[in-house]
């Protein structure tokens, strides 16, 4: 989960938001909402490889299970062994990690989707205070 560490701490650097960086923040902030998007699309479509590999190699040790077994083994039977072999434990882990990043970046998402309207309200508030 070194990735999901790693953009929690971006994350609390792109939403730092105070009276003296307030143009910044906003003028920064469609660039800011593209990086979050594109990371987003890009573990969204890496997920879908590791899904695409998991079933190819689920397969193919499913086949060499089915061909090398000394008993006769039906598909099914034999995939549902395959499932438990480590590197099909391990690309499991990988997935599930994945969708924990990937719900942590549809949340990131709509945080800068309403941070639009946030510093609007706070524009609003300190030009009522200065007045």
């Amino acid at each position: 989960m070194e990735l999901l560490e790693q953009y929690i701490k971006e994350l609390e650097e792109d939403t730092k938001l105070d009276e003296f960086n307030m143009k910044d923040v906003q003028m920064k902030l469609p660039a800011i909402k593209h990086k979050w998007v594109g990371r987003l699309m890009r573990l969204k479509m890496s997920n879908n490889d590791l899904q695409r590999e998991k079933k190819r190699k689920v397969y193919k040790l499913t086949k060499r299970l089915v061909e090398e077994s000394p008993v006769k083994l039906s598909f099914p039977v034999a995939e549902k062994r395959v499932v438990e072999h480590d590197s099909i434990i391990q690309l499991d882990n990988q997935i599930k990690d994945a969708y924990v990043v990937i719900e942590f970046l549809e949340k990131v998402e709509k945080i800068f989707s309403s941070m639009s309207f946030d510093l609007k309200n706070l524009i609003e508030i300190i030009h009522l205070e200065t007045t």
